[in-house]
């Protein structure tokens, strides 16, 4: 006769694990044998370090009070003097969770901080102080895109080990992340009712949540209720919204709002990161990744480098030298106006195919050397782009795309001399060198406030009688007002109506600020004002 034999309990089971904690059920199976798979692997070529268990309120207490910093420094305030320690808070913030993580520098096998990322943390701080400084729309926003793209790449290398990961990888594992944040937006509350709920049973049998559930239900049904009594009674409807104007309900409901969200987007983001992404092998480790033969790419990257050619030497005739005849009814500006942003556009072009072609295809002599020329002559396109600039602006003055697009050639040229390099050094850093290149090179628009110097020079062009264009004068930022509110200067346009309106403008945007969205440039901009108010 058989019998169903069980299997013997030997005491070293594995207990399970509480739910609200990082690493659930559902999660322990993999890594287990992500474990496993890691042991056969050599030191060196683990692609990720082991993350603990880690409680519910020790990462939602965190992502509150960065919630909260986050609402005090930002609500309604974009450009403030809050704006640095707000960077600050973020920097701190990240650092706690990975310590709390007790996660090893991706790039040291010590654990210890590499000098890169101090480089990093330090251009943080100096773009968030920039924030402050200048009152530029248009530079906010790049710089707070910028400060988000740092502060991503900052806490990947904090978790990863990056050094063997190439350009492609690097792109992929930043919008990874950002996916994985979306697909974790559940977790604070997933987390923070396990965690209630286990806290609960052991103490008051069910009670809380029980009744956190009855509080959540009546949300919906209240504000129904509600709705049909207002419009029922209009003594009642008067004073529920003279209530709702002493307590300032809106910004009251923004500020609880703001702070809702930014709790659920860093939870979620550092859950993100301790899940799938600590566990799965990162790409660019362990396995050589398959290459194509280098034939197809050689023979694509040729024809595309005679074409070059062929155009880089009209540039040269036409453009440098001046030996030939433009077609007939077309002056050198229009000539300079037409296509220095398509010729912008190529040399980005350019930019990805060189990289396409060293990250998918093998080692070729003759690739590299095609690579390499389309790379140099790429160099002849951004001169030709930025000679074109020039011009055009000779004939048609200053604005701020105009300076951006130079810089932005500038910020190319360099960066192609990294391509370049990489061409040949296989384990070159290029992504490392673009970041910084390019972080680097933005604190010069970032402190150098270049409404000032595109004022400073359609000024001098309007005492020259070159220049008209009040209309865009007046659309330039506080930045600017040393130049256009100058009395010496001003007299070219004080007597026009843009002049009022930007003395306008910058009246009332002064009268708005107070402590916490205190901003140097719209103070010294308010100044200037002051004293025209007094004529």
């Amino acid at each position: 006769m058989w019998r169903t034999m069980r299997p013997r309990e030997t005491g070293n089971e594995r207990p399970e694990e509480k739910e609200g904690t990082i690493m659930n059920d559902e999660g322990r199976k993999e890594r287990e044998e992500n474990k496993s798979a890691q042991q056969k692997m050599p030191q060196e070529k683990r692609p990720g370090i082991a993350r603990p268990v880690i409680p519910f309120p020790v990462l939602g207490g965190a992502s509150a009070l960065y919630a909260l910093f986050y609402t005090f420094c930002l609500y309604r305030n974009a450009s403030g003097i809050t704006y640095p320690f707000f960077v600050a808070g973020t920097l701190f913030y990240f650092s706690f969770c990975t310590k709390k993580f007790r996660v090893l520098s991706g790039n040291s096998g010590s654990g210890r901080k590499d000098a890169l990322d101090g480089l990093y943390a330090g251009v943080l701080l100096l773009l968030g102080i920039s924030v402050c400084l200048t009152a530029d729309g248009k530079i906010h926003l790049m710089t707070k895109t910028g400060i988000f793209l740092l502060t991503v790449v900052l806490v990947m290398r904090q978790f990863y080990r990056t050094k063997e990961w190439d350009f492609f990888t690097w792109l992929c594992r930043i919008c990874r992340s950002l996916a994985e944040t979306l697909s974790c937006l559940d977790t604070p509350f997933r987390d923070g009712f396990g965690w209630l709920g286990e806290r609960d049973r052991k103490k008051k049998g069910g009670r809380f949540q029980a009744a956190a559930i009855g509080l959540l239900a009546a949300i919906p049904f209240l504000i129904v209720i509600l709705a049909l009594l207002i419009s029922a009674d209009a003594v009642f409807s008067d004073l529920l919204e003279r209530a709702a104007e002493g307590m300032n309900l809106w910004n009251t409901g923004g500020m609880i709002a703001l702070t809702a969200l930014i709790f659920v987007l860093s939870y979620s983001y550092m859950r993100g990161l301790t899940a799938d992404l600590t566990n799965a092998p990162a790409p660019g480790n362990g396995k050589e990744k398959k290459k194509y033969q280098p034939v197809s790419a050689l023979a694509f990257t040729s024809v595309t480098a005679l074409v070059y050619l062929f155009f880089c030497g009209i540039q040269v005739a036409y453009l440098f030298w001046g030996k030939m005849r433009l077609p007939d009814g077309l002056t050198w500006a229009q000539y300079a106006r037409q296509g220095f942003f398509q010729l912008l556009f190529v040399c980005l072009i350019n930019l990805a195919l060189v990289l396409v072609c060293l990250a998918a295809f093998e080692e070729s002599r003759a690739l590299r050397a095609v690579l390499t020329a389309i790379s140099l002559m790429t160099y002849i396109m951004i001169a030709s782009s930025a000679y074109r600039m020039l011009l055009y602006i000779q004939n048609y003055h200053l604005t701020f795309l105009r300076l951006f697009v130079l810089w932005a050639l500038g910020v190319i040229a360099l960066v192609f001399a990294g391509v370049i390099v990489s061409i040949y050094w296989k384990g070159f850093p290029l992504f490392a060198y673009c970041t910084v290149t390019v972080a680097a090179l933005y604190l010069l628009p970032a402190f150098g406030r270049p409404d000032y110097w595109i004022a400073r020079y359609d000024i001098a062009a309007m005492q020259a009688g070159k220049y008209d264009d009040y209309g865009y004068l007046s659309s330039l930022s506080a930045d600017a007002a040393p130049i256009l509110l100058d009395p010496e200067t001003a007299a070219v346009w004080d007597d026009t109506w843009p002049f009022e309106s930007y003395l306008d403008k910058i009246q009332v945007r002064t009268e708005e600020m107070g402590i916490r969205d205190f901003n140097v440039s719209r103070q010294a901009a308010g100044e200037l004002a002051e004293l025209w108010g007094q004529e």
